[in-house]
């Protein structure tokens, strides 16, 4: 789809057409994707003759989304961010999502401190990025302080910040233990198939309450809410953990009936499971079927 966008906007130039701030927004969404990238620096250019780039903040977003998505250019996408004009809050977020989701976890946090410093408040989306910054710093400290925030701001039952916060939670607790991650999970009012996938990966990373995370597992498709291949990868690991394989077998027909269960995180899970409990032929049948 993304070179049926390209060819029917180079048709255009050719039909003598000037393209608009909604086409740029466009064709370099469609640059996005790692081939085309060479292509959305040259649009890059146009964009920049053309005035658009000041004219309008979408443009510059999808730019900045492009750099970072196509190659993970954090470097080109920041002097975008650094030319725009104008920012929003939208803008910044954006910034702040792609540093952390690309390994600049420090980044992303100077980035919502000055984000702050510019009168910038942030939202539900800028919080669950900064958390998760946290997260892969191990900063317990300000991840606790970034959730007193969230509760006075009324955002702590957010889907993607309490996701944000269980694992947090998880991963910097020193002594593995999962309780502030049940709590930060149970306050949540509604959960989704994200929430859930979190809680049971958090069991399951602790290391110590595989049975606890098989059992939310199945609390969850007791609540109609039908698994990713996250969620069976997790379970499979718990599975796998307990030496337990029948259980894995339970849970592994599931993702086959799901049409989940040649998902290469699902399939090495499975895989792990078998070599744990010492049964190899089905570990290389399992491998096989990748």
């Amino acid at each position: 789809m993304e070179w049926q966008a390209i060819c029917t906007f180079l048709d255009m130039l050719e039909l003598g057409f000037y393209p608009n701030e909604y086409c740029f927004t466009a064709m370099i969404r469609a640059c996005s994707n790692a081939k085309y990238s060479w292509i959305g620096e040259i649009i890059y250019g146009s964009v920049l003759k053309t005035g658009y780039f000041e004219a309008d903040i979408c443009v510059g977003c999808e730019l900045i989304d492009m750099f970072a998505k196509s190659s993970g250019d954090l470097g080109s996408a920041y002097k975008v961010f650094e030319k725009m004009p104008e920012r929003n809050l939208v803008t910044w977020t954006l910034m702040i999502t792609r540093f952390a989701q690309l390994g600049c976890a420090r980044d992303a946090i100077v980035m919502f401190l000055d984000m702050e410093l510019s009168g910038y408040a942030p939202d539900r989306f800028t919080y669950s990025s900064v958390l998760s910054a946290c997260t892969e710093l191990g900063l317990l400290a300000l991840g606790k302080q970034l959730h007193s925030r969230v509760i006075c701001f009324g955002l702590a039952l957010d889907v993607c910040v309490g996701c944000s916060l269980v694992n947090m939670y998880a991963k910097c607790a020193a002594d593995g233990l999962v309780d502030d991650s049940r709590k930060a999970f149970d306050r949540m009012p509604a959960h989704n198939v994200m929430s859930w996938t979190t809680i049971v990966t958090a069991y399951v990373q602790s290391g110590e309450c595989d049975k606890e995370a098989i059992e939310l597992f199945c609390r969850m498709i007791s609540s109609q809410i039908q698994p990713n291949q996250f969620s069976f990868s997790s379970v499979l690991k718990a599975c796998g953990n307990l030496t337990d394989p029948c259980i894995g077998e339970q849970v592994y027909a599931y993702a086959v009936k799901l049409g989940l269960a040649s998902v290469n995180c699902v399939g090495n899970s499975l895989i792990s499971m078998y070599a744990k409990s010492r049964r190899m032929e089905d570990a290389r049948k399992a491998f096989d079927t990748l």
